[in-house]
């Protein structure tokens, strides 16, 4: 759920309407860094942020665990700072997963501003055809 959410409203951000007024905030860092990986438009950690990370574990309700809530958030920030580092580190936890994303691709992102909007997983990305520059 969190891969879907995420890469569809991140490309909604990139649309021209919205961009320059919203997630151009976030692409001040043309080389990416981990603190930038939090570095947004209010708007953009609602839309982009806090709802794609919780939405799967609030539909959830009682039936999600506290311990599961705080480990999948542990989880996903310390991949968020992972991919916005500017380091592909060959030892990372996450380059382990099958189809997995990479710093790599996000700071092509970053530096051209044009697809990978992925967030864990490149196959939206693949499906999409918006990886097809990088």
């Amino acid at each position: 759920m969190e891969d879907f959410l995420f890469y569809w409203s991140h490309r909604f951000l990139h649309l021209d309407f919205i961009y320059p007024y919203i997630h151009k905030k976030h692409h001040e860092f043309k080389d990416t860094i981990s603190i930038a990986s939090e570095y947004a438009h209010p708007i953009e950690a609602i839309i982009a942020n806090i709802i794609p990370t919780s939405l799967g574990f609030k539909l959830l309700g009682d039936k999600c665990h506290l311990f599961t809530i705080v480990m999948w958030l542990a989880l996903r920030i310390t991949e968020t700072i992972d991919g916005h580092s500017g380091y592909e580190f060959s030892w990372s936890p996450f380059r382990l997963l099958p189809f997995s994303g990479s710093s790599d691709s996000h700071s092509y992102h970053h530096s051209h501003n044009i697809g990978n909007y992925s967030s864990f997983f490149t196959f939206w990305d693949t499906i999409c055809g918006t990886s097809k520059h990088y």
